[in-house]
């Protein structure tokens, strides 16, 4: 849609993504003077009463929310605009990226940022469970990354209150979620609880640290079934350099029986932070390995960013699964069928690409005095990128260890969109 003012205030300008069933776009608030974004529910969609219940109570779940790593929502509403309906909710707007465009560009990422990514999911959700809502659809593409390095949960658009009051529109028959990340209970379309919302988180931190899914390859089909049936291979089958506490936390999380996983957020979230406080953690050197060789992390791996028109789908769809009664096997064959084709769905509806055209020329940032993860942040939000990362041999002292000390391009000078950034880190003492 072109220009056009929603509720009389929010001046709706450019696109910001697009998913099976909403578009973002940026826009002002007229009232306030600042920028939000504003997700549309598609008038296709909106005609469905389901689809507009859910995106009604994803305005009553997040903006129950007010927690710095949850995206407000602000405000909702309902407008027409060429004789259709236009539900609406407006956020608050993310100046950053999604950590599946980090993955996109720098996986796998150092097990100390990986941990540090995971601890600020794992705090919003512990905020949210303590207010009796399960996200039920963690997953990169749903994480937004600040900045300065902040994670900040967004869509609860299929988010559910754990006591039961949305049953009518999120019954235990019913499969919702995103294939790669959905938990086992979620895959049998069997009633869920906070700590399936770890069990995604587990294997969202399992693809950052080893730069894919812990059942990764074959059909979704094939995916989901095997999580019914299988332990995941230890992501130090992929990332040798790993820590114990690391490996052991994520495996822990991606127990099938939830009653072994982490009990809350929070006791998982601590697990993060013993990990981080270990000594394997905290001395773990991007590029290097458990012995102190290089590693081809050394010259990061880039891959081209997702252009920021275009974003993951912004929601997950819903199969209903057959109510008469059946033999438990032929049960799960049917639910994880069904969640396969709920992903299916949304995956074909999804936009896949975005205008090229040639990226004008920016300024290369001042990435002075940050961290790794906060560096390849402000680059990327400048059209760059950090190539080559070199530890220690800082020019000056008085850096923190493992921030920038000193980078090439300087700081202010003209770069071409996508030029690497080499960067040295000041050393991690002993």
């Amino acid at each position: 849609m072109g220009e056009h003012v929603l509720g009389g205030r929010y001046l709706v300008s450019g696109l910001l993504g697009r998913g099976g069933m909403a578009e973002v776009h940026l826009a002002r608030d007229l009232r306030l003077d600042r920028p939000v974004a504003v997700k549309l529910l598609r008038p296709d969609i909106a005609v469905d009463p389901t689809y507009l219940a859910r995106f009604r109570r994803e305005a009553l779940s997040a903006a129950s929310l007010n927690h710095p790593g949850v995206v407000a929502v602000y405000d909702c509403g309902e407008d027409t605009v060429d004789g259709m309906l236009l539900p609406y909710l407006v956020m608050e707007h993310v100046h950053g990226s999604t950590l599946a465009e980090l993955l996109r560009e720098s996986a796998p990422l150092p097990e100390r940022e990986a941990l540090e990514l995971a601890a600020g999911i794992l705090d919003a959700l512990d905020y949210a469970h303590a207010r009796g809502i399960v996200h039920r659809d963690i997953k990169p593409a749903n994480v937004m990354l600040t900045g300065d390095g902040r994670t900040k949960v967004m869509d609860f658009g299929i988010a559910r209150p754990m006591n039961g009051d949305a049953t009518a529109l999120t019954q235990a028959s019913m499969i919702i979620g995103t294939a790669d990340y959905l938990s086992p209970e979620q895959a049998e379309g069997l009633p869920v609880d906070a700590r399936s919302d770890l069990y995604s988180t587990g294997c969202l931190l399992y693809e950052l640290l080893t730069g894919r899914t812990p059942f990764a390859g074959g059909t979704p089909l094939e995916v989901a079934w095997r999580r019914l049936g299988e332990d995941p291979p230890p992501p130090s089958s992929h990332a040798s350099a790993l820590s114990g506490d690391c490996e052991r936390l994520v495996l822990r999380a991606l127990a099938r029986d939830r009653e072994n996983r982490f009990r809350t957020a929070a006791e998982m979230r601590a697990a993060v932070e013993a990990a981080l406080g270990s000594g394997a953690a905290a001395a773990a050197v991007p590029g290097t390995s458990a012995l102190g060789a290089r590693t081809p992390r050394d010259e990061a791996t880039v891959r081209e960013p997702l252009p920021p028109t275009v974003r993951e789908p912004f929601s997950s769809t819903v199969q209903q699964a057959p109510r008469r009664p059946v033999p438990t096997s032929r049960r799960r064959a049917v639910a994880v069928s069904g969640a396969v084709l709920a992903v299916a769905v949304a995956a074909a509806l999804a936009l896949g690409a975005a205008a090229g055209g040639a990226k004008p020329n920016g300024v290369t940032p001042n990435l002075s005095g940050k961290s790794l993860l906060e560096a390849r942040t402000s680059a990327r939000l400048a059209g760059l990128q950090v190539g080559a990362v070199v530890h220690g041999g800082c020019p000056v002292s008085g850096f923190a260890p493992a921030h920038v000390c000193a980078q090439s391009p300087a700081p202010g000078s003209t770069a071409a969109h996508g030029t690497r950034i080499t960067v040295r880190l000041a050393a991690v003492k002993p």
